[in-house]
């Protein structure tokens, strides 16, 4: 009786190990089909990042050949100025022109400052900004305007007190060649006098047209 005792625990402890071994392999083809799942995720994952990266290096090379077809004044794209009023006018026509006739910044050469006027060297959209001050003492308005191609976009108003100050700042369409300027508008009461040091006249390509 002890010995069928004996030998039935030794059964169970071989039948317990067996068990335990069968376990252990059944774990580990588990982890193993997860890893081989992982890694065949990993591989599609990076073989998408390829892809990717292989459109993206086409579409830079594109873009960089257009660009270098491109003529060096749309290639630049670098418009912009601003000119002030360095001198003093103590009588000023009725639509003649201000010569703003100190340059600060001229990228692009588009304004003149012998004739005051900015041609457009490249097709695209402008903003423009002008300040013109009023002289002190002359106790009279001034009146200016801000002309595109011979026709007035807005106009700039200064009042009696003087170094008053009137400002105007649009956004146009401009095709190459087409001029843009400031002139002085004869109005009831006008001073026709500017003092020097005060007023501005600016622009600034936006964007070029495709």
């Amino acid at each position: 009786m002890a010995a069928q005792i004996f030998y039935t625990c030794i059964f169970i402890i071989l039948f317990s190990g067996c068990l335990g071994e069968e376990m252990d392999k059944n774990q580990l083809e588990t982890r193993l089909a997860r890893a081989e799942t992982d890694v065949k995720e990993l591989r599609a994952g990076l073989v998408l990042l390829q892809q990717q990266n292989r459109a993206l290096v086409e579409e830079l090379t594109t873009r960089t050949q257009k660009r270098l077809l491109l003529p060096t004044s749309v290639q630049q794209q670098y418009v912009t100025f601003t000119a002030k009023l360095q001198r003093a006018y103590t009588s000023l026509n009725n639509r003649e022109t201000i010569i703003f006739d100190t340059i600060v910044t001229n990228a692009g050469q588009g304004y003149d400052n012998n004739t005051g006027i900015f041609v457009c060297p490249v097709s695209g959209f402008y903003q423009f900004a002008a300040t013109v001050v009023s002289e002190s003492g002359a106790d009279k308005n001034l009146d200016a305007e801000l002309m595109y191609n011979g026709h007035q976009i807005v106009r700039l108003h200064a009042t009696v007190y003087g170094f008053d100050g009137g400002s105007q700042v649009v956004n146009i369409h401009c095709r190459q060649g087409e001029r843009v300027w400031i002139r002085h508008m004869m109005g009831a009461g006008d001073s026709a006098q500017m003092p020097a040091g005060y007023s501005t006249f600016s622009g600034a390509l936006l964007s070029v047209d495709n």
